[in-house]
């Protein structure tokens, strides 16, 4: 598998919003003014993800803008829901499928997301692995799961694609 992208492409990174993002899935931020914030599309998944599962992460890799991005990841039968359990900020590199279920490189989008801000990944939405920005960082994590081994699939990216900081930052 090939995504559908040019050999070299570069996506500015921009801060993390609910409007920003709703076209990959949920950003629900820490409630203040509320006693719970839900996550609408959390428990998106398909019948054959019969399995609800929740995990904490081991520490998501650090990462420093520019960022290479080298593979993508989908989960095809659950949302995926990242709940971080520190203070520094992370990425949240996404893009669109394609026609042929491949990334389209044309819609990639990054994020910088705060530690205040936990983020749900509509299903088949392809999205970066985890990148924290400082210091290391955990994620307690939830998804639905087939109980096969086709609940994660996984994409090398071929060429100069990467993440960068706006000119103003």
């Amino acid at each position: 598998m090939t995504p559908n992208h040019t050999p070299s492409h570069t996506v500015v990174a921009e801060p993390l919003s609910p409007a920003a993002f709703t076209a990959f899935g949920d950003v629900a931020e820490r409630p203040i003014d509320v006693r719970r914030r839900y996550l609408p599309t959390s428990d998106d998944r398909a019948e054959d993800a019969a399995t609800f599962t929740f995990w904490i992460s081991s520490a998501a890799r650090l990462g420093t803008l520019p960022l290479p991005i080298t593979t993508l990841e989908r989960h095809p039968f659950s949302a995926q829901t990242f709940i971080p359990l520190g203070s520094s900020r992370y990425l949240a590199i996404v893009c669109d499928a394609g026609p042929d279920r491949l990334p389209d490189m044309a819609t990639l989008r990054c994020f910088i997301a705060g530690a205040h801000q936990s983020i749900t990944f509509a299903r088949n939405v392809w999205h970066h692995p985890m990148t924290v920005l400082g210091a290391t960082m955990e994620f307690a994590v939830a998804m639905g799961m087939t109980g096969r081994q086709d609940d994660d699939v996984f994409i090398d990216i071929a060429g100069d694609v990467r993440a960068v900081m706006p000119q103003s930052a």
